[in-house]
């Protein structure tokens, strides 16, 4: 089972003059296996659900599995994620489904979030602390989703993500990942890409309030001095509008579930938060662009740190093919695999705890990033 998984999983698809029985069976066997995988994050709901009618310690059920099973799975296994398909090798049922899975992720994790914000005063104290931790690391999978869906070009996607993020209150998200991250990654101009040296707290401090000053500039360097004289102007600026809906949300959510409910909702999106801006501090970190000529050189695969942990991967939309979403934005199912992109030595789940130890952290990825750029690094 185990050859038949790695091998299946490292068999690039690509289309042959001609191919045997054997190797048709085993593009078949890959497509099946690639495809059940990608579905893993919804696994998460019923596992989830199952804590919750059992109540006290299984409430940990997430938190455990996320950061202990998941990661230590890849360290037994040693499996990768090099699964690589393009969209012609797929059929449309496949391609639907898979287009489907973060939609339903997403719809699921607000589900979960509003139910439990409803029923929250019947939680102990305890219980209430093991639902947040719960709720972060699945809101921290609902960005990745998320980011999915940001990318999509259809209706119902752009719809979603407008959604969600809003739910994740980052409705500013598409923004300033596309209009900023996208455009200026790994160069001092992006408010996404950590600094050398930088720690995590030194980060989250930054990047948060950043990301939202950015954008507010962003905005008002998109409006035209007609617009910007207009008494209509509140609502051409999208963050003015954003800020607004967030009102109207908390609002309506202190309405409908009371204090406890509303503190709960809140909690829960900060821990996303936390886990969402770890994963960003990480992709990038201490991977500048050079500058020559008062201009920066273009991004490429080594600017931005990729891991390709089987189980870590897959249950988190393969976020972990960083590289190659900054070259080829695809969706993650068709992401692949970059040989010059530095790679992390453990999944995110494990890699999040470490970089809260900032001495830790510097330790493990210093002497990999010496390795990389040594004249960038002859300070550390």
């Amino acid at each position: 089972m185990n050859t038949q998984i790695n091998l299946s999983l490292e068999q690039n698809v690509a289309v042959k003059p001609v191919r045997s029985n054997a190797a048709d069976h085993a593009a078949r066997l890959g497509k099946f296996w690639h495809v059940a995988f990608c579905l893993f994050p919804l696994l998460l709901f019923p596992m989830f659900a199952l804590g919750i009618h059992r109540g006290g310690y299984w409430l940990l059920i997430i938190p455990v599995f996320l950061q202990v099973v998941v990661p230590l799975l890849d360290l037994i296994t040693g499996w990768q994620d090099t699964a690589h398909f393009e969209k012609a090798d797929l059929p449309r049922a496949e391609i639907s489904l898979l287009n489907w899975n973060p939609r339903l992720y997403a719809l699921l994790y607000m589900g979960f979030v509003l139910y439990l914000a409803m029923t929250i005063e019947r939680f102990t104290a305890v219980e209430t602390a093991m639902l947040i931790g719960s709720c972060s690391l699945l809101g921290g999978i609902g960005f990745a989703a998320a980011h999915e869906l940001l990318h999509g070009k259809t209706r119902i996607d752009q719809v979603l993500q407008r959604i969600v993020t809003c739910f994740l209150c980052y409705p500013h998200y598409k923004l300033i990942h596309v209009r900023s991250h996208h455009v200026h990654t790994s160069t001092d101009h992006d408010e996404n890409t950590a600094w050398l040296n930088e720690s995590i707290y030194s980060y989250i401090f930054r990047t948060i309030p950043g990301s939202a000053i950015r954008c507010w500039e962003i905005e008002s360097k998109h409006l035209t001095g007609s617009d910007r004289a207009s008494s209509l102007r509140v609502l051409r600026n999208k963050m003015i509008l954003y800020a607004m809906v967030q009102l109207a949300m908390l609002a309506g959510l202190y309405f409908f579930f009371g204090i406890a409910g509303l503190l709960f909702y809140l909690a829960q999106v900060l821990g996303s938060h936390i886990v969402l801006e770890s994963v960003n501090y990480i992709q990038h970190y201490g991977l500048m662009r050079q500058q020559r000529d008062g201009e920066y050189e273009k991004a490429a695969a080594e600017h931005s740190w990729d891991t390709y942990h089987f189980f870590s991967s897959y249950v988190s939309f393969r976020v972990g093919h960083h590289s190659y979403h900054h070259l080829a934005v695809k969706p993650y199912y068709l992401l692949a695999t970059e040989p010059e992109a530095p790679k992390l030595p453990v999944g995110y789940f494990w890699a999040i705890a470490v970089v809260f130890l900032p001495p830790w952290w510097r330790r493990v990825i210093h002497p990999r990033l010496k390795a990389l750029i040594p004249v960038a690094t002859e300070a550390v």
